[in-house]
């Protein structure tokens, strides 16, 4: 199989395909969590944004959110990052806990943590069917910090061979509102353009 780079259009169109579909696997994985309730998925924003504009996407720099991420190695190894804001991440709790509880209490954190494992290992599933690879996820960590600092602690790790990164944003419309966030995919070198390659190849066959 030829491993040619695809030009920029045609790789916003098959990542947004992944986007949709890795999405869609996340939002029923959400609704499982509250009970099957009824969850309504925003088609996700996909775009390759440099490193330096993602602060400003959440907020500015010193905006305070709430990150969950995890790192999945192997052929194509990359970080995923699923981004909160605090109002966001306050009403997921709630919604899952059924009690306010703070996001800095431990209890708090569990649930971001199981939530957010649960939504990016959701979105793992879908790509993992789409290319015939397999990933093998680290467990999850979670930062509370300003916007800047939580992108420099995953990007401190991650062996970024350019500087953009494909960010989905989306948004999950629940009984109890809106709640938005971003998915950030940052690949090692090169995976990026071999993830979309292994799909226009499977469309192919």
């Amino acid at each position: 199989m030829s491993l040619k780079a695809p030009s920029n259009e045609l790789k916003l169109d098959v990542l947004k395909e992944l986007g949709n579909i890795g999405v869609g696997n996340a939002t029923t994985a959400l609704s499982q969590l509250l009970n099957y309730a009824k969850v309504e998925m925003y088609v996700p924003d996909v775009s390759l944004m440099p490193l330096a504009d993602i602060p400003d996407l959440l907020g500015g720099a010193e905006k305070v959110v709430v990150g969950v991420y995890i790192k999945a190695p192997g052929v194509v190894s990359f970080y995923m990052v699923f981004l909160l804001n605090q109002e966001s991440a306050g009403a997921l709790i709630a919604e899952l806990a059924g009690v306010e509880t703070r996001i800095e209490e431990a209890f708090g954190r569990s649930v971001l943590l199981e939530v957010g494992n649960i939504i990016m290992a959701a979105f793992l599933n879908a790509l993992s069917y789409m290319t015939n690879l397999t990933f093998l996820p680290t467990p999850p960590q979670l930062a509370v910090d300003m916007a800047g600092a939580v992108l420099g602690t995953v990007l401190a790790d991650a062996n970024v061979a350019e500087d953009y990164i494909l960010v989905l944003k989306t948004a999950f419309a629940t009984a109890a509102g809106k709640i938005e966030g971003s998915f950030l995919i940052i690949p090692d070198m090169d995976s990026l353009d071999l993830v979309v390659n292994l799909l226009l190849d499977g469309a192919c066959q």
